[in-house]
């Protein structure tokens, strides 16, 4: 019963929000097509706002299970849509063996788990994150104004090894401009672009203990190089080397 009434109030909040969001924010969204139908992703995506992970929720056809920093769920809105959408909170910058069993399990269960690879908004915090330190002060860290990406953590290499399951890279551009937008009354245009979902990823099972993390790193290069193939050249950041 419990978990019925759970999924109805889930689509009465993604409808409320698409409707809530038309007269601030103008959504394209193309690639529709590659989402396939009855199959377990990741899904993959660069992370330029706090509004990246409720808009693909609001503009993609499939229920997605994000893996949310846990500081962000000090934050009432973001505490209240992991509860609701049963989002999975994760350590950043560490191997969060807890949040990845979680994932793995949800992804033999048929769902999409939704991975933000860069780790967070704000470059200047990367050095924090890969501490895995918890990042007390989050509320001047709402979008990165560059649009730029940033390099990635390699906990998605992991994950994707782990988990066997195809990955299906998301491009958003726009919504880090959607606040500055909102302060000035303007309408904020979004672009979202979606893939063809590629892996699944794997690693050589006799490579050395030593040398797994290299080899989770190039994974992870290789998937963001997916997502800046979805973006334009000015916005790829270091991830130029794309076909």
């Amino acid at each position: 019963m419990f978990a019925a009434l759970q999924t109805i109030l889930q689509s009465i909040l993604v409808f409320m929000g698409r409707v809530i969001s038309i007269p601030f924010i103008s959504v394209t969204v193309t690639g529709l097509e590659h989402i396939p139908r009855s199959e377990s992703l990741i899904l993959v995506s660069n992370h330029f706002s706090w509004f990246d992970g409720p808009l693909l929720m609001i503009y993609l056809p499939v229920r997605i299970v994000f893996l949310l920093a846990v500081e962000t769920e000090r934050v009432c809105f973001f505490r209240f849509l992991s509860r609701t959408f049963n989002l999975i909170p994760i350590w950043r910058g560490q191997v969060d063996r807890k949040a990845m069993r979680a994932a793995i399990a949800a992804l033999k269960e048929g769902r999409t788990i939704g991975v933000f690879p860069e780790g967070g908004i704000d470059p200047t915090m990367a050095a924090a994150r890969e501490r895995g330190e918890r990042i007390e002060q989050i509320a001047g860290h709402t979008a990165r104004h560059s649009a730029n990406l940033i390099q990635a953590q390699s906990g998605i290499g992991l994950l994707a090894t782990q988990a066997q399951t195809r990955l299906l890279p998301v491009a958003l551009l726009g919504t880090e401009k959607i606040l500055i937008n909102l302060r000035r009354l303007r309408r904020t245009q979004v672009r979202i672009r979606v893939g063809r979902p590629f892996g699944p990823l794997s690693i050589p099972d006799d490579t050395p203990r030593k040398q797994r993390r290299r080899h989770f790193d190039s994974l992870t290069q290789d998937t963001m190089r997916h997502i800046a193939a979805l973006l334009p050249p000015g916005n790829r950041g270091p991830y130029q080397d794309v076909a």
